[in-house]
């Protein structure tokens, strides 16, 4: 982690503004001639260090990750904006929703981040330390798949193609707000099942040949990205695929791709669970009846929900709610 710090270090020098350090982490903030930005250090164990950059850039910065004498893994993941990265004689340049992952040993790899372009990375840095690698506890399987995954013999790094799904991850980092103990937990939870997708995508790239493994481009991902959110934001709204398509500008047939790329699912049973998801809240927090929380949630159907309730909660929608109240009197 110590290595993190010291960039950390390296940043205020060359942005100025000021560090500053909150539940073990260290930010650096700074609003001044050079731009506006943060950067965060995240302390995690087993090896694995997290770094959040969004910086607002005056002129190009140019900035060096080291792979020092251990063996190390750089997963640089861009959340908005571009960068170009150098290693050795190696230059490629990363898009929004990529990852480039980068490994060695005693090596530098260059970032350069352009001027009047938001920049907005996650870094996550794993390195086989020994002492605090994950050999030593429970993620030693992640950790010797994510050496045999993307450490070649060529140390070459391995740029992906277009993943939403990682972004997702790694936004839910941003929006933790609990404290201590707890937020720690949660970030490595989050940071090692970021890793993990990254596993997979990776073994998807190579069976593709590098070819992005669905009909969309970058701009039509980020409109499904925007419906997701939207239909997240409010439920109980009545949605179909036609509307849906209209309104993002998108084929059915690339709506529901871009579903299932996303989410996993079509784009009617992801309503569909998202409106679980709400009830189950209403039934937890509000004194409204089952009758009203179905047609509140944009059912239509009592019947129908209290079966699809059942199927995903193993109990009717009524006991639920008795066991939720008789929780509520015996505290």
């Amino acid at each position: 982690m110590q290595v993190v710090h010291n960039q950390l270090s390296y940043f205020n020098t060359i942005l100025g503004g000021s560090i500053s350090s909150f539940e073990g982490d260290r930010i650096l903030q700074y609003d001044n001639e050079n731009g506006t930005g943060r950067i965060q250090t995240v302390s995690l164990n087993s090896g694995i260090s997290y770094s959040e950059y969004d910086l607002d850039l005056v002129e190009d910065l140019n900035f060096d990750l080291k792979l020092d004498e251990n063996r190390s893994l750089y997963f640089i993941y861009c959340l908005e904006g571009n960068f170009n990265f150098t290693k050795g004689t190696e230059t490629s340049k990363v898009e929004a929703l990529q990852t480039v992952v980068v490994g060695g040993s005693n090596e530098i790899i260059n970032i350069k981040l352009r001027q009047g372009t938001k920049s907005n990375l996650s870094v996550i840095r794993v390195t086989q330390d020994g002492e605090h690698s994950m050999k030593n506890n429970d993620g030693s399987e992640l950790y010797n798949q994510l050496f045999a995954s993307f450490l070649n013999e060529d140390d070459s790094a391995h740029i992906g193609t277009f993943n939403l799904k990682i972004k997702e991850q790694l936004l839910q980092i941003r929006a933790i707000t609990q404290k201590g103990l707890v937020r720690k937990l949660l970030i490595e939870g989050i940071v090692n099942f970021t890793l993990a997708l990254e596993i997979l995508h990776c073994k998807q790239d190579i069976e593709s040949d590098g070819q992005v493994s669905t009909l969309l481009t970058k701009k039509e991902l980020l409109r499904i990205e925007e419906a997701v959110n939207a239909i997240k934001r409010k439920p109980e709204d009545s949605y179909t695929v036609t509307d849906l398509s209209k309104e993002y500008g998108l084929s059915p047939t690339k709506l529901q791709e871009g579903f299932k790329v996303m989410e996993g699912t079509t784009v009617t049973n992801f309503i569909r669970n998202e409106r679980l998801i709400l009830a189950e809240e209403l039934i937890q927090t509000s004194d409204m009846n089952i009758s009203e929380i179905v047609y509140s949630i944009g059912f239509t159907s009592r019947s129908y929900f209290s079966k699809i309730f059942r199927n995903r909660y193993k109990c009717t929608p009524k006991t639920y709610l008795m066991n939720i109240r008789k929780v509520s009197l015996s505290a």
